[in-house]
C-alpha cells in the first residue's frame, strides 16, 4: 500500500462534557470510495483521546495508528464548547410537613440536587443537615448553571430530600423534579413541589406526598463557566496524602488496609487511581506531589505529618498515577505506622503550594486539589477547621476519602455541604470509600462533582476572568 499525507478538516459534532467522568473518544479515519460510509471502506488508522484532554488543550496532536501497519500519520483534535449562557445560580429551599423518620424525634433533613442526563443522575450539590425539624429552611447554595443543568434551562433536575442518620445510610423522605426555567418563575408565582416517596406511594391508596419542597429564592447572574477557564489553559494540579497511622494495621497483615493483594492493589490505591485518572487530563506535566502523614520515619522513628512518599522532601513530585503508587509501596516498606491522625499540617502545606501555583511559569492559571486518604477521624479537628477556613480564600479544594469501616462522623462535620461551621467558600468534600468500593468510577463522580463549581466560585470571588477574556 502507498500512503499519502494530506490535511483534512472535519467537524465531529456535539459531545456532552461531564468533568467528573472520564469520557473516551475514538477517531477512525477510513478511505471510502462510495458516496457514504461503506462497510468495505479501508481503515487508514485510529486514535483515542478523552474529552478532558481535548478541552484542556487548544489542540491535541494524536498519532494515527493502523491495527496492522502501525503509525500512519497524525490527527489533530480541537474542542470548543457551544454553550453561550453561563450563570451563577443562587437557590434557597424550605420544606414543610416532612415525614417523621426518627423514632425518638422528628427528622434530620437535608437535600441533594442531581443533574439528569440521558437517564443518568449526577450529584451536583448537597445541603447542610437541619436537625429535629419537619419544616426546615436551608441556607442559600450557589452553583453554576453548567454544573446544575449543563446550561440548559429545560434540562431535568431532580431534588431528593433525606433524613440524616449517623449510624446508617440516610432514609429517603421524598423526591421531586423540576427545571431551572421553572425555578426562575419564583419572581412571579409560588413554586413548590410534592415530595414523593415511591415505596410509600406504592403501599398507600390515598397517598399524596411525604411533604412539600418550596423554593424561596432563585437568582442567576451571568458569569464564566469552569469550561471557560479550562479551555483558556487552567491547570488543575493534584496533591495526594496517605494515612500512615497504626490504626490501619501492619501492611504484612492481610486484614490491614495497607495490605497489597497479589495485583499490588488495596483501597488506598484504588481510590487514588479512580480520581487521578480524571484529574491527570488537566495537569500538563502529570507530576503529583505525594505525601504521607502519621508515620515514623527512619532512622530515629520521628513521627511526621507531612513526609514525602519518595523520601525527597525537596521534590515530592511523582511521575503519573503509577509513580505515586510506586512511591507509596516503597514508603510502606520503610516508614513505620504510628500516629496520631493529624491533618492540619498537610492542609497548610497544600494551601501554600496552591498559592505558589496560582500563576503558572508561562503566565497561566493554576488550581490545586488536595486528596486526603485516611482510615479514621482527624484527631486535630479544630486545627483542621482553622486550616480549611484559611484555605477557603486560596485556589484549592480538599477531597477526603474515608478508607475502611471506622466512624467518619467528624469528616461529615468538615464537609461544608452538611455544616455551616466554615466561613467563606465551601472547599471540602468527603465520601466513604466503602460506599463505592465495587464501582470506583462512581467514587470519582461523587468526589469531583462539586469541583467545577468550587473553581468558578474562587475565580468569581477574586474577579479573575479566564486568560484572554474580560469580566462581564
Amino acid at each position: 500500500k502507498q500512503w499519502y499525507q494530506r490535511r483534512v478538516a472535519i467537524t465531529a459534532g456535539d459531545i456532552p462534557y461531564i468533568f467528573e467522568k472520564q469520557t473516551f473518544c475514538k477517531v477512525v479515519v477510513v478511505d471510502d470510495d462510495s458516496d457514504g460510509m461503506s462497510s468495505t471502506a479501508d481503515n487508514l488508522g485510529e486514535a483515542e483521546f478523552t474529552i478532558g484532554q481535548a478541552v484542556s488543550k487548544k489542540s491535541l496532536d494524536l498519532e494515527l495508528v493502523h491495527r496492522r501497519w502501525g503509525p500512519k500519520g497524525s490527527v489533530q483534535v480541537s474542542a470548543s464548547h457551544t454553550t453561550t449562557t453561563k450563570e451563577l445560580v443562587t437557590l434557597q429551599f424550605e420544606g414543610s410537613h416532612l415525614d417523621k423518620k426518627d423514632t425518638f424525634g422528628k427528622s434530620d433533613p437535608f437535600f441533594e440536587i442531581y443533574r439528569v442526563t440521558g437517564g443518568h443522575e449526577a450529584l451536583v450539590k448537597r445541603s447542610e443537615v437541619i436537625y429535629n425539624n419537619l419544616n426546615p429552611r436551608w441556607r442559600q447554595i450557589e452553583m453554576s448553571s453548567s454544573q446544575l443543568c449543563a446550561c440548559d434551562e429545560n434540562a431535568v433536575i431532580k431534588i431528593k430530600v433525606y433524613d440524616y442518620d449517623e449510624a446508617s445510610a440516610p432514609d429517603l423522605i421524598g423526591h421531586c423534579t423540576t427545571t431551572l426555567k421553572e425555578m426562575k418563575k419564583i419572581k412571579k408565582e409560588i413554586i413548590q413541589w410534592d415530595l414523593i416517596n415511591p415505596k410509600k406511594q406504592g403501599k398507600k391508596r390515598n397517598y399524596k406526598n411525604s411533604g412539600v419542597l418550596k423554593i424561596l429564592q432563585c437568582i442567576s447572574v451571568k458569569t464564566f463557566s469552569f469550561l471557560d477557564y479550562v479551555s483558556a489553559g487552567l491547570q488543575l494540579n493534584c496533591m495526594v496524602a496517605f494515612d500512615f497511622t497504626a490504626s490501619n494495621g501492619h501492611p504484612n497483615t492481610p486484614a490491614s488496609l495497607h495490605h497489597l493483594n497479589a495485583q499490588g492493589v488495596n483501597q488506598y490505591t484504588m481510590a487514588w487511581s479512580s480520581i487521578g485518572q480524571v484529574l491527570q487530563d488537566y495537569d500538563w506535566d502529570k507530576m503529583f506531589p505525594a505525601y504521607g502523614f502519621g508515620g515514623a520515619l527512619p532512622p530515629n522513628n520521628q513521627v511526621s505529618f507531612e513526609f514525602a512518599l519518595n523520601a525527597n522532601p525537596q521534590d515530592p513530585n511523582c511521575a503519573g498515577i503509577e509513580g505515586v503508587i510506586q512511591a507509596y509501596q516503597m514508603a510502606l516498606q520503610n516508614v513505620a505506622l504510628s500516629g496520631p491522625t493529624n491533618c492540619a499540617p498537610i492542609m497548610r502545606t497544600a494551601t501554600r503550594y496552591a498559592n505558589a501555583c496560582a500563576t503558572t511559569p508561562n503566565g497561566g492559571q493554576g488550581y490545586l486539589i488536595l486528596l486526603i486518604l485516611t482510615d479514621g477521624q482527624f484527631t486535630d479537628l479544630n486545627q483542621c477547621v482553622q486550616a480549611i477556613q484559611q484555605a477557603s480564600t486560596s485556589p484549592i479544594s480538599i477531597i477526603i476519602v474515608g478508607v475502611g469501616n471506622a466512624d467518619f462522623s467528624n469528616m461529615e462535620y468538615l464537609d461544608g455541604d452538611k455544616n455551616s461551621h466554615t466561613r467563606g467558600r465551601d472547599i471540602v468534600q468527603f465520601v466513604p470509600f466503602n460506599k463505592y468500593a465495587h464501582t470506583p468510577p462512581l467514587l470519582a463522580r461523587e468526589l469531583l462533582a462539586e469541583l467545577p463549581g468550587q473553581v468558578e466560585k474562587y475565580f468569581s470571588a477574586k474577579k479573575i476572568p479566564p486568560i484572554g477574556k474580560k469580566l462581564h
